[in-house]
């Protein structure tokens, strides 16, 4: 008998996800499962190559599906649209969130 360790996981609806290596024979197999304890951070656990291979899809866009997308969309409020300068513009939007923090900053929030 030949043993494997696979890496796999274990989904909210309840299926077990596992990626078999190329050229296995068909036939019945014994599954262990080893638990991660109760507190382990989901943030430490390893990619799966499902998850990776989902992140690297992409879904790209022709300009004439962007073009129809931006005129279904309510329009934009800008924020100061009377400061020209981006150099101002942003330190101005600094100052205002660094006022509107300042309560929380001093502990009288």
């Amino acid at each position: 008998m030949t043993t494997l360790d696979l890496h796999g996981r274990i989904t909210k609806k309840g299926k077990l996800e596992i990626e078999l290596p190329a050229g296995l024979p068909e036939g019945d197999v014994r599954v262990r499962i080893d638990l991660p304890s109760a507190d382990t951070n989901w943030e430490d656990m390893p990619w799966t190559e499902a998850e990776i291979q989902e992140l690297m899809t992409s879904d790209p866009k022709s300009g004439a599906e962007i073009a129809t997308m931006l005129q279904q969309m309510e329009p934009i409020e800008f924020v100061d649209p009377e400061i020209i300068d981006p150099v101002e513009w942003v330190e101005t939007q600094r100052r205002k969130e660094s006022d509107r923090l300042k309560a929380y900053w001093e502990g009288k929030a």
